[in-house]
């Protein structure tokens, strides 16, 4: 059998490794999906040169060029959403059978796009994890950073997009639902400072960016003076280090949010960013699909609503202009913090009483 997925990269030929991991992982699952190998994304088309990272050819695009030549069958985002299902493998199966994909040894079927977001890629985490940990200079970049930590204290990992494709945030100016926003440092400061009012020394910092701007040097001196830096192709383990902290303090970028993905813990938005309806706030609920009937945000919003009065978890915490941060928060934080203790971890020489 010659059947092939290729996974298709983002228009943009410059598209960040965050924009990129919801199409590897589209590609992966549509692969297992309909027992196809592989091909793609082409990194040797993007001018971040991830071909360094992940070790596959400047030219790797013959390959996919040479597939898309031939017959192919696209499967779209007006495919996905005609299915009516969230999870992406689950969707081209049903697109895969109406089509009688079963029938046929040989087939190329292109996969790509942002739609469906993170929850329909659910599935594709450990591919994806396993991609960046084999990634040149991924796992000695870890250890140079993790080596130094102190296990006993909440890692807190603060990441500020900050070169010039992000415009900066104007003061009074409505951000609601847009992106590409770079925060202002004063809420990083905040968000640092009440952490700290919380767990004074008890807690650790670990700082990334995309340029390391006099505003960004200063924050790191103040928090975190003795920070290791990676500085050759740690694209890939920083995304890694921020997904293994214990709380996230996010920029509005895709690769903070390929972070939260990653992570199983919770993280802080900016909530002057978020979008704003029916009584509760959202991070996609501005998307004309997530406004219909039966959406996964419309689905989330009615389930917040009828939930009042009752606890519930969350993962994803906004935080405000006064820099703020929820109860809840704060004791699922101490809770992290208690489970660092090795005295009480049986696996660590811990002990647990009669």
């Amino acid at each position: 059998m010659t059947r092939f997925v290729v996974a298709k990269r983002l228009t943009t030929r410059g598209a960040g490794l965050g924009n990129e991991m919801i199409p590897w992982a589209k590609g992966f699952i549509a692969s297992q999906a309909l027992n196809a190998h592989l091909v793609g994304p082409s990194w040797g088309l993007n001018q971040r040169r991830y071909y360094r990272n992940f070790g596959t050819s400047r030219f790797d695009f013959v390959s996919e060029a040479i597939l898309r030549s031939l017959p192919v069958n696209a499967f779209t985002e007006d495919d996905y959403y005609s299915t009516g299902i969230v999870d992406y493998g689950a969707a081209i199966r049903s697109w895969a059978q109406n089509k009688r994909f079963s029938e046929k040894s040989h087939f190329v079927v292109t996969v790509g796009g942002m739609y469906g977001g993170y929850l329909a890629i659910a599935s594709a985490r450990s591919f994806l994890r396993s991609r960046l940990l084999n990634s040149r200079n991924a796992l000695s970049n870890i250890f140079k950073v993790q080596s130094k930590l102190d296990r006993n204290k909440l890692l807190i990992a603060v990441h500020l997009r900050l070169a010039g494709d992000f415009s900066a945030a104007q003061h009074g100016k409505d951000i609601r639902s847009q992106f590409n926003i770079k925060i202002p440092i004063q809420w990083y400061r905040g968000i640092c400072e009440s952490l700290r009012k919380q767990f004074a020394s008890q807690v650790e910092f670990c700082f990334f960016t995309d340029k390391e701007t006099p505003e960004y040097l200063e924050l790191v001196s103040r928090y975190n003076p003795n920070q290791v830096r990676c500085r050759e192709l740690s694209e890939c383990s920083d995304l890694l280090l921020m997904a293994s902290a214990d709380l996230r303090v996010c920029s509005v970028s895709s690769y903070s949010l390929a972070a939260c993905y990653l992570s199983e813990g919770p993280y802080v938005w900016y909530e002057p960013q978020l979008h704003i309806d029916t009584g509760s706030s959202s991070l996609w609920g501005h998307e004309p699909r997530q406004k219909e009937s039966g959406s996964p945000t419309m689905a989330s919003s009615e389930h917040i609503g009828s939930s009042k009065g009752a606890e519930l978890s969350f993962r994803g915490y906004p935080s405000g202009t006064d820099c703020s941060l929820p109860d809840s928060l704060i004791e699922r934080l101490h809770v992290a913090l208690a489970d660092k203790d090795p005295r009480t971890d049986l696996a660590r020489y811990g002990c647990y009483p009669l």
